[in-house]
């Protein structure tokens, strides 16, 4: 799995410490101010700067992210509080271990990419085990609603070890642009022009080049896969596909063999794969659910007008925030 779609699917919210009416066994304490919270923060040269004078600034700056970060650790607190949930070192240390495996299957080379990742996020020893325990909570608030089927366990199986095509994407907002982009083609344009000029998919910088998918990948949304293999030929274009709310076309460029490993010899290996891919999801799923459903009340004015600004954004791009 791509490192990218990995920390997007891990850290789409960015984790603070664990509620301290609820501290894990593991991990240094938070970092206090030896003069308290208006207290001297730094010195430059024969200037003091003061807590005070940082906490307008960094309101601001993160104020909201961090707030909404921490009214998030006090409800994961409360439920864990009333299920008995209490993670221990060792449930911490499984969450690193899931993090680690779905960066790289070489011990060495997923240790790298891992601080690459916290040096990237700002996960330090505070932030980084709070990332742990949310992950950890949320993990048993959601264990028991996860059912594995055994289609699943094959699609999972199939996205690992099966054949693959190898695509070429151009993604449009509208089904406008997707007839554009045939008449052009039509034209004699090439695809991969057409995609590093047009498309709104990542991929466009790469000529629309995406990672090979099989026909069954649980990863890929289905409308994809079935134009992918829809075609018959190398080289051949789909017709546009509705995907969210936009559309897709994608070409056909090769093949990529399957390794031949059967079903039989990583049954349980591809269950396991299936229940912590559902068991993110609904993770996710409950995250966000307790974001939107926080109405705190804000007493300090920096922090209050950067908490609104992002709430009204939220209204523009997506369903409105209730609270």
């Amino acid at each position: 799995m791509n490192s990218a779609m990995i920390v997007a699917i891990l850290l789409c919210a960015q984790l603070t410490p664990a509620p301290p009416a609820e501290p894990a066994p593991s991990g240094p304490p938070p970092a206090k101010s030896v003069d308290g919270a208006a207290g001297i923060a730094a010195i430059w040269k024969d200037s003091t700067i003061t807590w005070d004078r940082l906490r307008p600034v960094l309101a601001e700056l993160a104020g909201s992210a961090a707030l909404q970060e921490v009214l998030l650790d006090e409800q994961l607190a409360e439920r864990a509080r009333a299920r008995g949930i209490a993670p221990d070192a060792a449930a911490l240390k499984r969450e690193e271990e899931l993090l680690l495996g779905y960066l790289d299957k070489d011990r060495a080379r997923a240790e790298r990419l891992l601080e690459e990742l916290r040096a990237r996020q700002g996960l330090g020893p505070v932030r980084w085990h709070g990332l742990l325990w949310r992950n950890a909570v949320l993990r048993a608030l959601v264990a028991a609603d996860v059912e594995v089927q055994e289609t699943q366990i094959v699609a999972a199986h199939d996205a690992a070890h099966g054949a693959k095509r190898k695509p070429r994407v151009i993604a449009v907002p509208d089904l406008r642009g997707a007839q554009a982009v045939t008449d052009r083609l039509a034209k004699g344009d090439r695809f991969e022009d057409i995609a590093a000029e047009i498309s709104t998919d990542v991929s466009g910088t790469r000529g629309g080049l995406i990672s090979p998918m099989s026909k069954l990948d649980p990863g890929v949304p289905a409308a994809v896969r079935e134009a992918l293999w829809s075609v018959t030929t190398v080289g051949a274009v789909s017709a546009p596909v509705l995907v969210g709310t936009g559309y897709v076309i994608v070409r056909y460029e090769g093949d990529v063999a399957g390794d031949g490993v059967p079903l039989s010899a990583v049954h349980e290996e591809a269950a396991r794969a299936v229940r912590i891919a559902q068991e993110r999801a609904r993770m996710d799923q409950l995250a966000q659910e307790l974001v939107r459903t926080a109405k705190p009340t804000i007493f300090d004015a920096a922090l209050s007008d950067g908490w609104n600004r992002v709430r009204m954004e939220a209204t523009r791009s997506g369903p409105p925030p209730q609270g």
